[in-house]
């Protein structure tokens, strides 16, 4: 009988697990390491973005410092995202210490957007990004849709709800 083929095995296995095991010990050693990258914005330091808003202008995170941010993470055709939207343009106009910015998590046209944005009344500020290239901070919104996360007035982020919304659940989220 040939052993050759089990003894084969047995050696790639074996350097799979080796290979495993150092980049776990790789992995352990780097996760006390801060990131360069905008990745950490509202955890180890506060939030940083400039985004542009559907009318071309630059929306900037500290442009909000003060008060509490939240931004939902959206896309017209997301039913979930469309059904909260009441409840977020609600909330908005009940809080004035809370700026509502609404990412478009979509590869949509402005036109698209803002004729959306007219069709739901929406009165917070709706923001476009690259969702190919997308910057750090954004990627936690590109889990699943919708997702909200909240930043606390010094920038730093406080809480994260995945799934639809309701005013309810947005008050529990800035206390």
């Amino acid at each position: 009988m040939n052993y050759l083929p089990l003894i084969l095995i047995f050696f790639l296995l074996n350097a799979c697990q080796s290979q495993d095991n150092t980049n776990n010990q790789q992995a352990t050693q780097t996760d006390n390491i801060l990131p360069d990258d905008d990745a950490a914005d509202g955890q180890v330091a506060p939030l940083n973005f400039s985004l542009t808003n559907l009318a071309g202008e630059p929306v900037q995170a500290e442009d909000y410092r003060g008060q509490w941010l939240i931004l939902n993470y959206w896309a017209t055709w997301c039913t979930p995202c469309r059904d909260e939207i009441p409840e977020l343009v609600r909330f908005q106009n009940d809080h004035d210490n809370v700026q509502i910015l609404g990412i478009a998590y979509e590869d949509a046209s402005v036109e698209k957007l803002q004729n959306f944005a007219a069709d739901f009344a929406v009165n917070y500020p709706l923001l476009t990004m690259d969702i190919y290239d997308p910057p750090g901070f954004a990627a936690e919104g590109g889990l699943g849709l919708p997702t909200t996360i909240v930043y606390d007035p010094s920038g730093m982020r406080h809480k994260k709800h995945m799934g639809p919304i309701d005013y309810k659940g947005l008050q529990e989220l800035i206390q």
